[in-house]
């Protein structure tokens, strides 16, 4: 796909929106500058909280190092007021401690849900999007993923933003995914997969699944493992096709969702496309890097990656729904 093929995704995208009231709308603002306020405000308070601290730490390295003096001197006054100062140290920091050690984890959790709930408002403002609810406190659990049959040998499962609606009429299933590898003594290993996950019922019947991939032909990541018992019916350049032996693919999914799911090109923070397909359901697996994974904090809101990667889902919901 060239770079005007993008562009006009993007802006196909826009002009089909339905804006709905939402907290962007009520507060006039673009919802890119809302999250980059609140960006701005947690990042200076955090700079702001780094750097009293370092100043509080210098002056109590250089109090203690008065104390010192004063206790070890041979003046039962400096004595007396050296254990004071000391005594009154270990009070401030404690309260210090007290008073500021909820303050930033408080205002982090605030700022973590201002940008989902304005990133779901986005996405899920437009035209075909009904009941959409999410609550906060939801994760996905292992089995939800791992019997879509795309990866195993799953050791763990972090997830966030898990949204429920209706696109179309048809109920589906969003969230971010990250599924865990089993660790290695003194090595750092790479999650299985880490990005957007959607799944949606269709009205297929056959036995078995059928996965379709595109993959970075020059750095592959967060390909499917769980294919021993499939062989690849079709590979081409980025584009392969796994299912059962001598499955005809293209007899069982209509062409029409084939050409949606080939509007999805790897790069600009997408990494690699899982699409699985199973007799009654469908899931999608969306690898992204962290500037789209990341909650943005010591870098500015990268508005034009986040539109990029909100014309890649509504191609998704387009290529899965069944109209």
């Amino acid at each position: 796909m060239s770079e005007k093929d993008i562009k006009e995704n993007v802006e196909e995208v826009k002009e089909n929106e339905e804006v709905q009231e939402t907290p962007n709308n009520v507060e006039d603002k673009p919802y890119q500058q809302i999250i980059e306020d609140a960006r701005n405000d947690l990042y200076n308070s955090y700079t702001t909280s780094r750097r009293i601290s370092n100043i509080i730490m210098f002056v109590v390295i250089a109090a203690i190092v008065g104390i010192v003096f004063m206790i070890t001197a041979n003046n039962n006054v400096l004595k007396i007021v050296g254990y004071s100062l000391a005594g009154a140290i270990l009070i401030g920091m404690i309260l210090y401690y007290v008073l500021s050690r909820k303050k930033f984890p408080e205002k982090t959790k605030t700022y973590v849900a201002l940008v989902a709930d304005t990133i779901n408002g986005r996405i899920f403002s437009r035209q075909g999007f009904k009941d959409i609810q999410s609550d906060k406190e939801e994760k996905f659990q292992l089995d939800d993923l791992v019997g879509d049959g795309v990866y195993n040998n799953v050791t763990g499962i972090n997830s966030r933003n898990i949204v429920r609606g209706s696109y179309k009429g048809h109920h589906f299933l969003y969230g971010e995914v990250a599924l865990l590898r089993p660790a290695q003594k003194k090595q750092q290993v790479p999650p299985l997969f880490v990005g957007r996950y959607v799944s949606m019922p269709n009205q297929l019947k056959f036995n078995g699944r059928i996965i379709i991939t595109i993959k970075n032909e020059k750095e592959p990541l967060d390909l499917p493992n769980a294919i021993d018992d499939l062989v690849v019916l079709e590979e081409k350049n980025e584009w392969v096709v796994y299912g059962k032996e001598g499955t005809d693919y293209h007899a069982l999914i209509d062409n029409k969702i084939i050409s949606k799911i080939k509007k999805l090109e790897i790069g600009n923070h997408l990494l690699n496309v899982n699409v699985v397909f199973w007799g009654g359901h469908t899931a999608v697996y969306l690898s992204y890097d962290d500037t789209i994974m990341s909650v943005p904090f010591d870098k500015p809101f990268d508005h034009a990656a986040f539109e990029k990667s909100f014309a890649d889902l509504q191609i998704c919901f387009d290529a899965i729904v069944e109209e």
